[in-house]
């Protein structure tokens, strides 16, 4: 007793410290989240993980990095070019962040090229798969590529010729690889001088970036990038003229265009407008390949008003996110990783409906080592059960050919009452969701174009169905989007209910977003940005207060980034009373761990591995009554003051214990796990003693077929066992 009353008092002196968190407590956003990007590209460098996941993993970073400048750079050089010198929380400007970019991608690019050239592609080769320039072609290849460029790449290119004196008219492409040529017309008689003019030809985004070059030794699968095939035959478009000069280049403009929805009419066609203005926005990244004459250079400036640390001269070909086709090369399985099934939920009987399953008990499932399809059932089911009234779901991003929407439209031409808010603020999805939209609403569905203000970001689904003359209300919540295709590359959590409670505040939830009701204070679940942030709040503050009473007091918490500075510092909180906190964040995080005095009970990793970790789960030890939530927002401003988000209270005692072990597992990992230090830099996580590494994915994906062999289920797929090269 004597030792426990000491320990209180000495975390109650502690609390009574003031500590004064400041600029050096925290890490800048934008360079978190290149180091998150520069982890991933950690795993194009993973010489034991198979040669086409490693190009997987360049293609992703390469796709990462074009979203990043498009929307993050962007909204960035809009406070530089207003000479804004308003600080960041780490005390940088926008000019100083501006200029730190610059260097470390300047540096991840010539890293990611010297893979490229000195591992992948020799690697690759040797693998019988080869990529050609056109010093590698025979004469009979030339022949037969000429052919090709003949038939199905000549007629669908257009060049444009420029008028520099007329620069701000100039369309240039987004995102596009694109050839600038300074072709020379002959002088018309012998003392002329010979013209030259410069002419824009782009490469069709339809078009197959890599084509097949036959007869090469060795090669399983040879190919000539297009931009190399269209300057090769670029004297088919310029008959009795000479192409002298040629620059390949790729613009990259800002996408940080929001509609103004608090005065729009017509919240649709705002959208369509904003949807245009993208494509003259203003360059925010001009991508030259490597050896462009000056003069062309100089000229690619001028026609995108480029300032000198926007330009990035390429070592290499553009585009690299052209390598998720090569990394999906059928007939190459001996470099791809081993398939991991997906199991279906255990607690599912097979052959049961999926009412009678959620009614049996909750249902937890951790997505994609168990499949997606009892939520899809659970909507398909609704669809055509006779005793569902009602159907009410978000939709922020689905699939291409979307069995949800799919399902919700032969709902309502069946005469089901079927709601759907439709986000069509989710960037770079708005395109598509304007589309499905308008095809629920021609079928009859309530259609709600997100809510004013807000992005609508939450995962719900809320079925209702009458039962022995009573209404039941069926839910699914999930921290991932309604999208059958994502589902199987993320990690995600699904919780099926038919609680009472949970039903009641479903209701009052979508009345409050879609009837523009009053906010209520709902029983269970918390709601973004009306006390979401405020609930995360106090349950750090209540463990904090725990352990001021000398009371042993955990936090764990597994998100996808961690951003928000109220949260951070109640995280510093906490730690300075004694919590010990763990925390799982895949993507960019602005606490600094490990800091004496401030978050030296913080432990921080970041697991990158075959899945894309996206699940949000938050625990607190109460005591040892945990409270364990699954939630829609992460720790960033924009999730808890921005968006329309959900913090669901996981009850069911199984479900809980569950997402514990989940969380626990993360932790122990120690093959794909790095530790972020109080610096800044990540480590790879140590294996404590002699022991195989700890791979936590590898554990999920092995629990579930325990658990499905347990309940005699089979996958959803069978995977052949094939034999390894060598």
């Amino acid at each position: 007793m004597k030792s426990s009353s000491r320990s209180s008092k000495k975390s109650g002196a502690a609390a009574k410290a003031q500590v004064v968190i400041g600029e050096e407590h925290f890490i800048n956003r934008e360079l978190a989240w290149l180091a998150f990007n520069e982890r991933v590209l950690e795993e194009a460098e993973r010489a034991s993980l198979p040669l086409l996941e490693r190009a997987k993993f360049v293609a992703i970073t390469a796709a990462n990095l074009d979203e990043f400048f498009m929307v993050r750079v962007g909204a960035l050089q809009l406070l530089r070019d207003q000479l804004r010198r308003v600080r960041d929380a780490s005390g940088l400007t926008p000019i100083q962040q501006w200029e730190q970019i610059a260097e470390r991608v300047q540096a991840y690019l010539e890293r990611t090229y010297r893979l490229l050239d000195e591992d992948l592609l020799p690697a690759l080769r040797r693998a019988g798969i080869r990529r050609l320039g056109v010093a590698d072609l025979t004469p009979g290849q030339r022949t037969y590529l000429e052919s090709v460029f003949r038939e199905s790449v000549y007629p669908v290119l257009s060049p444009v010729a420029i008028d520099l004196d007329q620069a701000e008219a100039v369309m240039l492409p987004t995102l596009q690889i694109t050839l600038l040529c300074e072709v020379e017309t002959e002088a018309e008689d012998a003392g002329g001088q010979a013209e030259k003019r410069l002419v824009m030809v782009t490469l069709p985004g339809k078009l197959s970036r890599h084509l097949l070059v036959p007869d090469v030794e060795g090669a399983r699968h040879a190919y000539i990038n297009l931009e190399d095939l269209v300057e090769l035959f670029l004297g088919h478009l310029f008959p009795d003229e000479r192409v002298t000069a040629v620059a390949r280049f790729r613009v990259s403009r800002n996408s940080d265009i929001a509609v103004d929805d608090e005065s729009a009419f017509d919240l649709a066609s705002e959208m369509e407008q904003v949807l245009d203005a993208r494509l003259v926005s203003a360059a925010i990244r001009l991508e030259i390949e490597q050896g462009a004459p000056k003069g062309l250079i100089a000229v690619l400036k001028k026609l995108c008003g480029a300032r000198v640390a926007q330009v990035y001269e390429v070592p290499g070909e553009l585009d690299l996110r052209a390598y998720f086709g090569i990394a999906e090369l059928p007939g190459f399985d001996e470099l791809k990783v081993e398939t991991w099934q997906s199991y279906p939920s255990a607690d599912i009987e097979p052959g049961e409906g999926i009412f009678g399953a959620i009614r049996r008990g909750d249902i937890l499932m951790h997505h994609p080592f168990e499949n997606f399809e009892p939520v899809l059932n659970l909507v398909e089911a609704a669809a055509t059960d006779a005793d569902v009234v009602a159907i009410k779901m978000i939709l922020y991003r689905t699939a291409k050919n979307s069995r949800i929407i799919s399902a919700l439209i032969r709902a309502a031409e069946a005469g089901k009452h079927v709601t759907v808010l439709v986000e069509l603020k989710a960037r770079f999805d708005e395109a598509r969701n304007l589309e499905r939209a308008e095809e629920l609403q021609r079928a009859g569905a309530q259609i709600v174009y997100g809510v004013r203000g807000l992005k609508t970001h939450a995962k719900i689904c809320l079925v209702m169905r009458r039962e022995a003359g009573r209404m039941m209300r069926y839910m699914h919540f999930g921290t991932g989007n309604y999208n059958e295709s994502t589902a199987k590359l993320y990690t995600d959590i699904s919780y099926l209910t038919c609680r009472g409670d949970y039903g009641s505040d479903a209701s009052a939830f979508f009345n409050t977003v879609t009837g523009r009701s009053r906010f209520v204070h709902f029983e269970k679940i918390s709601m973004a940005p009306f006390g979401l942030r405020e609930r995360l709040v106090s349950l750090i503050h209540s463990e904090a207060e725990r352990a001021r009473q000398g009371e042993e007091a955990e936090i764990l918490m597994k998100m996808n980034s961690l951003e928000d500075r109220e949260m951070i510092e109640a995280l510093y909180a906490a730690s300075t009373a004694g919590v010990k906190i763990r925390i799982n964040v895949r993507g960019l995080c602005c606490l600094r761990p490990g800091i004496k005095g401030v978050s030296e009970n913080i432990q921080v990793i970041s697991i990158i591995d075959r899945y894309l970790e996206h699940a949000r789960i938050y625990c607190f030890r109460q005591g040892g009554r945990r409270q364990v939530y699954i939630s829609s927002a992460d720790f960033m401003n924009r999730n808890l003051s921005k968006r329309v988000e959900l913090l669901v209270p996981v009850e069911d005692a199984r479900a809980r214990k569950r997402l514990f072990g989940i969380l626990e597992t993360t932790f122990n990992d120690t093959a794909r796990a790095r530790v972020l230090k109080s610096s800044g830099v990540y480590e790879p996580a140590v294996a404590h003693g002699a022991g195989k590494p700890v791979r936590s994915q590898e554990v999920f994906a092995k629990e579930a077929a325990r658990r499905a062999r347990a309940k005699g289920q089979a996958p959803d797929v069978l995977v052949p066992h094939v034999p390894k090269a060598g």
